[in-house]
């Protein structure tokens, strides 16, 4: 997780299209562009965390908000008995 030097955060979105865990980072430089990052549909893909970073007395430090309807990456219906996929 590098984002480049100008951010002040990123969105973290799983793929939901495979079965394998894998992120999808996409940093915002504004508010108003986070709001768009993660209210926008993104087939495929889960909001899983956003991350908002800062700079303290010379520190960085970052806020990060997770969300519990993230599904890793596991297909809704994987793991019923009925399931055929």
């Amino acid at each position: 997780m590098n984002p480049p030097a100008n951010t002040i955060g990123q969105a973290v979105f799983i793929r939901t299209d495979v079965l394998e865990y894998a992120e999808v980072n996409v940093p915002f430089q504004t508010l108003e562009e986070m709001v768009k990052v993660c209210s926008e549909p993104r087939p495929g893909l889960t909001l899983e965390r956003v991350i908002v970073f800062s700079l303290r007395d010379g520190q960085p430090c970052a806020l990060t908000l997770g969300f519990i309807s993230a599904s890793k990456g596991v297909r809704p219906g994987a793991f019923h008995p009925d399931f055929k996929g």
